[in-house]
């Protein structure tokens, strides 16, 4: 993949925060070496992309189910109702971080126009 695929992550998508030890006296620091830049595990262009692109393509699908739910069974509830009852839901799958979860929620009140829940800020 081009590197210049990798501009098209947001600068509000959550990092992966990563903790490790390694035994020793001496201070240590965990890096992954990318493109002879180091990053934190989890962190490098390719890393990234690939989880936005996951998370991306779920808040896509979620807008969709979103508006089919305000048509329909959910039309009752309002459109933050709506985003704020998807969270838990969200989270619960754990195809996501917490952090991923909650962007997904701001994302697809973005592409759809709506408020986003304070669960999700």
């Amino acid at each position: 993949m081009e590197d210049a695929s990798y501009d098209h992550v947001p600068t509000d998508f959550p990092l992966p925060a990563y903790w490790g030890a390694i035994p020793g006296a001496q201070p240590k620091l965990i890096m992954t070496k990318y493109n002879g830049r180091f990053y934190s595990p989890g962190c490098t262009p390719p890393e990234i992309f690939k989880r936005w692109s996951a998370c991306e393509e779920i808040a896509k699908q979620l807008a969709k189910k979103s508006i089919e739910s305000k048509i329909g069974k959910r039309a009752h509830m309002s459109e933050l109702e709506i985003l704020g009852q998807y969270l838990p839901r969200l989270i619960a799958t754990k195809l996501t971080s917490e952090e991923e979860a909650c962007w997904i929620i701001r994302r697809v009140a973005a592409i759809l126009g709506w408020p986003v829940p304070s669960s999700a800020r």
